[in-house]
């Protein structure tokens, strides 16, 4: 293994850490405003106000998402460490990531191509 291939898997996993905190981020903004949007109509006192569908459409978005992070986060961790584990996860994460245009377009494609040239187990430590 090449210094340069171990130099790409740090950048991959401190990527999808960076990543992964910042769909939590993304997850605590929309939950926030969803909760500012509720105290709104709460305050309106409309009477027609339907929460139960709207907090239940909330969860079923929140759900995916936060745990989308919380896998970016353990595979880069892992993946950094050398887990046989996290190459799995990271083309799941690889392939998944090419649907978000345009940067996790670029990162999926970029990962692919590490994973594709780092077939041999690797130990990498930092």
């Amino acid at each position: 293994m090449t210094q340069d291939m171990e130099k790409h898997i740090r950048i991959i996993s401190k990527t999808l850490i960076v990543l992964g905190y910042f769909y939590l981020a993304l997850l605590v903004f929309f939950g926030l405003i969803a909760l500012w949007a509720t105290k709104n109509y709460v305050q309106a006192g409309t009477e027609e106000v339907a929460l139960l569908p709207t907090l239940t459409a909330g969860i079923i978005i929140s759900l995916p998402l936060a745990l989308f992070a919380i896998m970016h986060i353990l595979t880069g961790r892992a993946f950094q460490r050398g887990a046989n584990w996290a190459r799995i996860s990271l083309w799941i994460l690889a392939i998944l990531n090419l649907g978000n245009v345009p940067l996790g377009t670029a990162f999926g494609a970029y990962a692919i191509y590490v994973l594709v040239n780092t077939r041999e187990e690797v130990k990498i430590i930092g």
